[in-house]
């Protein structure tokens, strides 16, 4: 048996196969982040698509948390029922769903917030052209209460688990990362420091969830960054979260806004099987060292790369290849081994700032498609004298 298609445990939770779809903005909500139907119908055909376990991204725990335009939040109880409704589009088309759970911090623009970003330290975002205020204790303690009260509202609309978004330059990644936490407080200057609002958004999210749910992370293990957090810092967290209980770890890297294809980017290019897996290593080094599941993500591409991964991970996570192919895991389980064909173009994200995620080449193929079929009714219509009348 293909060990990508073996059953496996997240938690409590029982999933069908290894592969994940790692969340994404989707840009599919509205301005208070309530989500559109269309953001149900995209997870709803990745659920027929045959992926194991879908993660919902990224949902944001408070108004000043949001990081992009049309992105889904879960800040109030005005969320809850929109999001069960399409939590049971999901499981009606047999899938399984996780919400994942964000704060932004530093990493977004006033105009889409109301307000001056937020971050563990008071700075200049030079990705972004903001200026960022630092967190208050008090502000911290209204985060931390934030992200528990988001896990019980996707609790209650029926997501089969909650994710913690712990890399890419968001808030909890930025309180691990030395290149944006200069705190002198609890918060800042040790590993042990720098890691405590992480541990204590799990212990938050924990509480209010109960012992049985199933909570995992997905956690930055390189920031590529000059004097950012590293890959060795990333193995002490991660067993920390696993003494804790956390019941898996995605590893993942790179900082939102850095710049594909550079090393801090987490997106890069991918044309080849060698560069599939690029914090594949680092997840490895995580798994050594940890007893729960370790989930890989990073330019996975094709089913044998992954077969190979699988060796040493319990799972791997793909974004890219699916907004291209959200059937891609039902092609490989009928026995069509051909690699994912997406290019690592970067459109789609372009295209979730238009009014939803979507693949910029799927979407120039279909236009071709439906020019070459007006051209051939075109064409038809004009040699037959019949039809000439009807052409305007």
């Amino acid at each position: 048996m293909s060990l990508i298609f073996s059953p496996w445990a997240l938690g409590g939770l029982r999933l069908k196969n290894r592969l994940l779809r790692s969340a994404t903005w989707e840009g599919m909500a509205q301005a208070n982040g309530l989500p559109r139907r269309e953001l149900g119908e995209l997870w709803a055909r990745l659920a027929q698509g045959g992926v194991g376990l879908i993660v919902a991204g990224y949902l944001y725990v408070l108004p000043r948390g949001q990081g992009l335009p049309g992105q889904t939040g879960i800040f109030g109880e005005q969320h809850v029922a929109p999001l069960a409704e399409l939590v049971e589009m999901v499981h009606q088309a047999g899938g399984k769903l996780a919400a994942q759970l964000v704060h932004a911090g530093r990493h977004t623009r006033s105009a889409w917030i109301g307000a001056r970003p937020l971050g563990p330290t008071a700075g200049y975002n030079q990705a972004l052209d903001e200026v960022v205020e630092e967190l208050t204790t008090d502000q911290i303690e209204e985060i931390l209460e934030a992200f528990g009260a988001a896990a019980g509202r996707a609790q209650k609309a029926g997501f089969d688990a909650v994710q913690l978004h712990a890399a890419h330059g968001y808030l909890i990644s930025q309180f691990l990362s030395p290149a944006f936490n200069q705190r002198r407080d609890q918060y800042g200057g040790s590993l042990e420091n720098r890691a405590r609002f992480g541990i204590r958004a799990c212990e938050a999210v924990r509480q209010a969830v109960g012992p049985d749910y199933p909570v995992f992370i997905k956690l930055n293990s390189d920031d590529g960054l000059p004097d950012g957090f590293t890959p060795q810092e990333a193995v002490q967290v991660a067993m920390e979260l696993d003494r804790l209980g956390i019941d898996a770890i995605e590893v993942s890297g790179g900082v939102a806004g850095g710049g594909r294809p550079h090393k801090n980017s987490p997106g890069r290019v991918v044309r080849k099987p060698e560069e599939e897996g690029y914090f594949f290593a680092n997840a490895l080094a995580v798994k050594q060292k940890v007893s729960c599941p370790v989930i890989s993500v990073g330019g996975w591409r094709s089913p044998q790369r992954i077969e190979e991964a699988l060796a040493g991970v319990d799972a791997v996570a793909m974004s890219r290849p699916l907004i291209r192919q959200p059937d891609l895991p039902r092609r490989w389980q009928s026995g069509h081994r051909a690699p994912a064909t997406c290019i690592s173009c970067g459109q789609c994200l372009s295209l979730g700032m238009e009014g939803g995620i979507a693949c910029g080449q799927e979407r120039k193929k279909r236009a071709r498609q439906e020019k070459g079929v007006h051209r051939e009714r075109t064409e038809s219509v004009g040699n037959d004298s019949d039809n000439a009348p009807t052409i305007t």
